[in-house]
């Protein structure tokens, strides 16, 4: 079991009172390399999963014998090193002449942090990290929700950045795509933690604002685009900095129209700021 590579603990009252090499492994700089010292295995689980600790070990201590539990998937907050999320099978046994569980622990932490990379790649924009199209609409629906038991209906902003294919033609798609991860992060600077900033596709952002019912939308749809005005890029060589503006149009939701329908009337307004400001 010492050689074993699968990482075994053995728990007993609450305390991890032995753990192989692998378990060791698992656990970091826990209890030594050589010599384990018990340590309080509430101590060993990330504070978010220590909820059910008690109560998943009084349960695999009920089984009977030589019947695996499956408690759950933790997490392991190594001293000094990164957490380490494990999928735990546990099983009664006698330990030193005592009732004990061991404590079968694979380690799937590459696979968690892959499924929650693959996940994030497809509801986030890949170049600004922004939410895209797809978590937009999904919050936008959420919203709406909301909003049917609030009463307090969401805002639509749309924003298109100015002139971005002239930048693109002229200075490459290095220098556009600054432009756009700028526009993302000023966007974002100006919403509140509760908005959502999302990149609609190509040079077009939109806005979701879930805001209080005294939120003046000529005032927010100024302040948005006071944001993305004379948004500066250094070109790579460093000769110049180009900088672009960008339109703006904010709606109230209608959460009896089709969320196109808002977007078209959205849509319209910011291209009536931007024949206003060519004029």
């Amino acid at each position: 079991m010492e050689e074993s590579p699968i990482a075994t603990l053995v728990v007993r009252d609450g305390d991890v009172v032995w753990a192989n090499r692998a378990g060791r492994r698992v656990l970091g700089s826990a209890g030594g390399e050589e010599r384990f010292a018990p340590v309080a295995l509430a101590d060993l689980v990330h504070p978010d999963d220590r909820a059910a600790l008690a109560g998943a070990l009084a349960a695999a201590l009920r089984a009977r014998p030589g019947e695996p539990v499956a408690l759950a998937e933790w997490r392991f907050a190594r001293p000094g090193a990164a957490t380490a999320t494990v999928e735990v099978l546990a099983s009664p046994v006698e330990f030193e002449g005592e009732a004990a569980l061991a404590l079968v622990c694979w380690d799937v932490s590459q696979h968690v942090e892959r499924h929650r990379d693959l996940a994030h790649r497809a509801t986030h924009d890949r170049l600004t990290g922004l939410p895209n199209r797809s978590l937009f609409e999904d919050r936008w629906s959420q919203a709406r929700s909301r909003a049917r038991r609030t009463g307090v209906v969401p805002l639509i902003a749309f924003c298109d950045v100015d002139e971005l294919k002239r930048v693109n033609d002229r200075h490459g798609h290095l220098v556009g795509d600054a432009v756009l991860v700028e526009v993302g992060r000023r966007l974002s600077a100006v919403a509140r933690e509760e908005d959502t900033v999302a990149r609609y596709g190509g040079d077009e952002f939109v806005l979701l604002v879930e805001g209080p019912a005294d939120v003046e939308p000529a005032a927010l749809e100024a302040r948005f685009r006071a944001a993305v005005t004379g948004v500066g890029v250094d070109l790579p060589d460093g000769s110049d900095t180009v900088r672009l503006t960008c339109s703006v149009g904010l709606v109230v939701d209608d959460p009896g129209s089709p969320p196109a329908e808002v977007l078209a009337r959205a849509d319209a307004r910011m291209y009536r700021d931007k024949r206003r400001r060519r004029d």
